[in-house]
């Protein structure tokens, strides 16, 4: 659904429209206009979680605060499906964000340390595909965030990509094998612990 009378001159204008909805999941086109999403599968919802809970048990709940699921966005710049804002599924922000990042962490803010995507179903052709596995990664990385895991159930695998420079290294896990984590040494979880019900 795309609201055609709203047609924001800026990002700043769009956040600080207090008539919209926090019910309703949106998205800005670079073009100004907004559009209704759809809200998140229970799956990938519960995923997410599992790994929040994960990462909030390390070192002794010292990231607790900072953990946000899928209620926090990311200004990035426009690419592929146009849009101006995403809303990771998991996102760890820095001590800084707390205090300055209202509603969303903009693009001349210090990155947040570390981001999580649950795709959606879709051959390698879909939009769910492109957009978590291509367009994500190339914004991800040109904000400069750390570590962004595509975390596939379809796939049944989770690909942590590690920021080196200014683009991402790939390594991909599969089944009970640990996963690796760049920016969190002390994690201890597997593409099982999140997927397998």
């Amino acid at each position: 659904m795309t609201y055609a009378l709203t047609r924001y001159k800026s990002y700043q204008e769009y956040l600080d429209d207090e008539s919209l909805s926090t019910e309703i999941n949106h998205r800005l086109l670079s073009t100004g206009e907004l559009i209704e999403v759809a809200s998140e599968d229970d799956m990938n919802l519960r995923i997410a979680l599992r790994l929040l809970l994960k990462l909030a048990q390390i070192e002794d709940g010292i990231l607790a605060d900072r953990v946000r699921n899928g209620n926090k966005e990311l200004q990035v710049r426009p690419v592929g499906d146009k849009w101006v804002n995403r809303i990771p599924d998991l996102m760890v922000m820095q001590p800084e964000h707390l205090e300055v990042a209202r509603k969303s962490v903009l693009i001349d803010m210090v990155p947040p340390l570390f981001v999580a995507e649950v795709v959606s179903p879709g051959s390698e052709s879909t939009v769910n595909f492109k957009r978590d596995y291509v367009w994500k990664r190339e914004q991800y990385a040109e904000l400069g965030i750390p570590e962004y895991w595509i975390i596939d159930p379809h796939r049944e695998k989770v690909t942590v990509l590690s920021l080196v420079g200014d683009s991402y290294q790939e390594t991909v896990y599969v089944g009970t094998v640990q996963i690796e984590s760049q920016v969190f040494s002390s994690l201890s979880v597997t593409v099982n612990d999140l997927l397998v019900w």
